[in-house]
């Protein structure tokens, strides 16, 4: 139905009501008026009557009476007249025989007399108080029945010639009115149809058009929309061409091509920083081949010296020792657990100064081997002297040496310049292994943008999203760079409370679609809603993205071994046990030997072959998850390794 319709048939149905309610109003008022009046007309003629005739009823005077009666009833609306005595015998009557015939029955009202037609009214002959007879006459109510029946019908020829005019006026009204709104609609249905530019007319000052101004304003806002967002397009495609591009060189500087120029550098834009990040990604792959060559030639200094040199960390928790030190110590590095602290070794190790009490000994001895004298004297059972010197170094900790003292092999300035590259090791080691995960995601986030933009076009929502994630991936790759020194030294970065469950859920994420690309299932227990932890949450994923990397390559290094057969499955728990989270990675890698466990989170220690692990994942791991203040710990359990880590909830 349409709105010019509806307008014609409200108009019309206002006006029908309010006729509706005018001619009953006016024929209730006409028909009561009408009925009063007749009425009493008929009261009023038999009193008359009564008044006239009282003389001769008294006298008897019949034939006085039947001139009365013959002389009244030429009134067209008297019926029948009837005069009795006082004991009801007629003395006259005369009029319509039929009405004669009936017995009377006094009508007290109008609306009573309508069943005969007629109007029975009865009126005594009274003179001084006392009824000599009465008088019966009967007036007809045809006349007035018709009076109203016409104004029925003038009422209702009133009404018809009033609907008509309110049809013919609100069909005009209605056109007048929906003309504006039909260029609205025809408006409307242009902009649908992508047409822009269309503009409807508006005519006067009324409310309709200030719509039909508003809707031309709307059109005029949704063509320059339609501009930017095409502009928008152009522009994001070129920026999909320059990361693509860019994604490219990342690949070539991953396959080892250092040489790679980086385009783009220039911009000012999230695709210079890109550019910028991916140069120095380059520049860092660099120095991490001669880093690395510098680490070789380190430990293999450091493996040559006849010194023992053990390198600890801030929290004074052993991160390297050589093959001096290992050998000289083997029986008591076997009793402590990896990560041990050079009181704990210094606590376990046999001595001459046995006796004395171990607390004070170990105090002593340390106060000595700190000061410039040369270093605290260490006399093992075997008889061998060592001159121990412990030297903080800043952001690693502090190196102790321990120099046989009957065999003067190296002098201070050498095991000086040792420590130094050992810091440069450090701090370069395992750098590539660690970046794979960040450029993985970089990867996967645009090929995902690629093929959505192929079969669906540019998503403006979806690709800045994706690129907001390149971005983070890429702000993640340079954290990772800065956080090759975090296992030396308290962690720099500012620890603040992070959603535990959110940081295990993005690093299982990161991991899922490599880990579904060996075949291997994931399953998550999550039990964790509300805890947050204190820390880094970026350096917390990375401890995640290890320990899945490495149940990862166990189960691949097992299904090489045993088939393809065996169950691939990495299970990752989150569960609250008192004031501390404990989250479990286990694995069905095959676990791993006594041998290999107890060595575990040493730096340097892998079990992969050359260019594949540096060995500094787990230490790393290790030195996060501390400054957290938490453990970690290995175990084989079932069909693989398990690894727990305990890390205190924040309040």
């Amino acid at each position: 139905m349409s709105f010019r319709l509806k307008t014609i048939l409200g108009i019309a149905l206002i006006e029908l009501v309010i006729m509706v309610v005018l001619i009953f109003m006016n024929q209730l008022n006409f028909g009561g008026t009408a009925s009063s009046e007749a009425y009493d007309r008929g009261r009023v003629t038999a009193q008359l009557f009564a008044t006239m005739v009282t003389d001769a009823v008294i006298s008897t005077d019949l034939a006085t009476i039947d001139s009365m009666i013959e002389n009244t009833l030429e009134n067209d609306d008297l019926i029948y007249l009837r005069v009795l005595d006082g004991t009801g015998t007629v003395f006259s009557q005369g009029g319509n025989a039929e009405a004669l015939a009936q017995p009377f029955s006094e009508d007290t009202d109008f609306d009573s007399a309508l069943a005969d037609h007629r109007i029975d009214v009865l009126t005594p002959i009274r003179i001084g108080g006392q009824d000599f007879g009465r008088v019966e006459l009967g007036v007809s109510t045809w006349r007035v029945e018709q009076g109203i029946k016409l104004a029925v019908i003038w009422n209702l020829i009133i009404a018809a010639t009033g609907m008509t005019l309110v049809a013919i006026f609100g069909f005009l009204l209605g056109s007048i009115l929906t003309q504006q709104l039909s260029s609205l609609r025809d408006g409307a249905r242009m902009i649908e149809g992508g047409n822009l530019s269309h503009r409807i007319p508006v005519h006067g000052k009324d409310e309709l058009a200030d719509t039909a101004t508003s809707f031309n304003n709307m059109a005029k806002a949704l063509a320059m929309d339609r501009a930017a967002l095409e502009e928008q397009q152009i522009d994001l495609l070129e920026k999909r061409d320059r990361t693509l591009e860019i994604s490219s060189v990342m690949r070539e500087i991953v396959q080892g091509n250092t040489l790679v120029s980086v385009p783009s550098q220039q911009r000012d834009d999230e695709i210079g920083d890109m550019a910028r990040a991916t140069a120095v990604f380059r520049n860092t792959m660099e120095e991490i081949v001669m880093a690395r060559r510098e680490q070789d030639r380190l430990i293999q200094a450091f493996n040559r010296l006849g010194e023992q040199v053990a390198i600890f960390d801030a929290n004074e928790r052993v991160i390297f020792a050589n093959a001096a030190f290992r050998e000289g110590n083997r029986r008591t590095i076997a009793t402590l657990s990896p990560g041990y602290s050079f009181n704990d070794f210094l606590s376990s190790r046999p001595s001459l100064d046995a006796s004395k009490d171990k607390d004070a000994w170990i105090a002593a001895f340390r106060d000595a081997a700190k000061s410039g004298d040369g270093g605290s004297e260490l006399v093992y059972q075997d008889g061998r002297r060592f001159l121990v010197r412990e030297t903080a170094v800043e952001d690693i900790g502090m190196i102790v040496i321990a120099t046989d003292i009957t065999e003067l092999r190296t002098s201070q300035a050498q095991a000086a310049h040792a420590s130094k590259l050992a810091t440069l090791g450090e701090m370069a080691a395992g750098l590539a292994h660690e970046l794979n995960q960040p450029l993985g995601v970089i990867q996967m986030a645009t090929g995902n943008m690629l093929r959505r933009i192929e079969k669906h076009g540019l998503d403006e929502q979806y690709a800045t999203g994706k690129l907001e994630r390149i971005a983070g991936q890429t702000e993640r790759a340079s954290k990772i760079i800065d956080h090759m020194r975090i296992f030396a030294r308290r962690d720099d970065q500012r620890a603040e409370p992070f959603d535990l469950c959110k940081a295990v859920q993005d690093a299982a994420t990161m991991m899922r679609a490599q880990l579904s690309g060996s075949g291997i299932d994931l399953e998550e227990s999550l039990d964790c809603g509300g805890m947050q932890a204190t820390g880094s949450k970026v350096m917390f994923e990375q401890v995640l993205v290890n320990l899945l990397a490495n149940a990862r390559d166990a189960i691949i290094e097992r299904a090489q071994r045993d088939g393809d057969g065996i169950d691939k499955c990495i299970s990752l728990s989150v569960a609250r046990v008192g004031n501390a989270a404990t989250i479990i990675v286990s694995d069905t890698g095959g676990g791993m030997p006594e041998e290999i466990r107890a060595r575990l989170f040493e730096p340097f220690f892998t079990t992969k072959p050359p260019g594949k692990g540096t060995g500094l994942g787990l230490s790393i791991s290790y030195g996060i998850i501390h400054n957290m203040g938490g453990e970690i710990d290995a175990s084989n359990a079932g069909e693989g390794s398990k690894f727990t880590i305990n890390v205190p909830v924040a309040a």
